[in-house]
């Protein structure tokens, strides 16, 4: 029998206007699609797309217009330092431990937590101590770790921390490269010294690191409001929200007229929907129907959430391991 299903369409994401709608039938549950305009599930770990030499660069599942998610997975250091001078960059540790040796200083780094590394900001992977997968969301617009309110879902005074400067100097190689990342291509310089060796620093590090496990989630006794942001883009290009367990309806059936949507899970034991694995990723391309999984679960969960106005497309690593998903559940769309 057919009933009235709410339906909301917004533009400029969760800012801007919007409509609300009914229709008779469940609008996400399509029965085939033909073409390449189409929501996936990317569960990258363990596939061959993913590097892990140490003299790999992450690579990139996602690209178009200037944005990349990208993934890595490390069991070595890095014997190259690289920086990226075209974007600004989150690191989003999946699993693992290291250290990363950056232009301000060093940060022991562990599962759960997000790097901010601005734009021509060199950096080095060392002291892997386990398997090292990463994340990584490249965007050109300046990022900021300073969520919008509701705020007290990141206290930023404790939660937030800067590099601190290494008191023991690199241990002496012949050479040191440096890997250029610049509009799709790479370029190496090479020196007699470690060039990211810093003796002091003044003023704020732009390097800052927080974990998700600081971030407090939201408790909505009824209704619904948009997820708390927790890194702010200087052009609204890309923005990174919150996820996780809270008291609050089941969001409406959602098409996004301006932004794509890439959910990653983080942590249980609660899963998202379909999801249940830390790194997987759901990706609803703008303008597609989609409902998203329920929220307030008897368990907690962490995800966040990816927001950018930029048109991406799976490179040829995505394709390889890209699967088609429902967007009811985000769960893999059976034949």
């Amino acid at each position: 029998m057919a009933t009235n299903i709410v339906n909301h369409y917004s533009r400029d994401g969760f800012v801007g206007s919007g409509a609300h709608l009914t229709r008779p039938n469940y609008g996400p549950a399509y029965s085939r699609i033909e073409g390449s305009y189409a929501p996936r599930r990317i569960d990258f770990f363990g596939d061959a797309a993913t590097a892990a030499a140490p003299s790999a660069l992450p690579v990139a599942l996602l690209e178009g217009d200037g944005v990349s998610i990208s993934v890595s997975r490390r069991q070595a250091a890095m014997p190259f330092s690289t920086k990226n001078v075209t974007a600004d960059e989150v690191h989003y540790i999946v699993a693992g431990s290291a250290r990363l040796k950056t232009d301000f200083g060093s940060l022991a780094c562990k599962a759960g937590d997000f790097v901010l590394l601005p734009r021509a900001t060199g950096y080095r992977v060392t002291e892997v101590g386990e398997q090292f997968d990463t994340i990584v969301v490249a965007t050109p617009g300046e990022l900021t770790i300073d969520p919008l309110p509701p705020r007290g879902v990141l206290n930023t005074g404790r939660a937030v921390s800067m590099p601190e400067i290494d008191t023991a100097p690199s241990a002496p190689e012949d050479t040191y490269e440096m890997v250029f990342r610049h509009k799709g291509a790479t370029t190496s310089h090479f020196y007699d010294f470690d060039p990211l060796d810093i003796a002091t620093i003044a003023g704020p590090s732009p390097v800052k690191r927080f974990n998700i496990s600081d971030v407090r989630s939201l408790n909505v006794s009824e209704g619904g409001m948009p997820p708390p942001r927790l890194i702010n883009d200087s052009t609204d290009r890309t923005l990174l929200f919150h996820l996780g367990s809270r008291r609050s309806d089941r969001p409406p059936i959602h098409v996004n007229a301006d932004y794509d949507e890439l959910i990653v899970y983080a942590a249980g034991p609660a899963p998202y929907g379909g999801m249940t694995d830390p790194g997987m990723m759901a990706w609803v391309p703008k303008g597609i129907p989609h409902h998203g999984a329920e929220e307030d679960t008897p368990e907690p969960y962490q995800a966040w959430l990816v927001e950018t106005r930029a048109a991406l497309d799976l490179t040829e690593a995505g394709r390889a391991i890209a699967q088609l998903m429902e967007t009811g559940e985000y769960g893999i769309k059976q034949p």
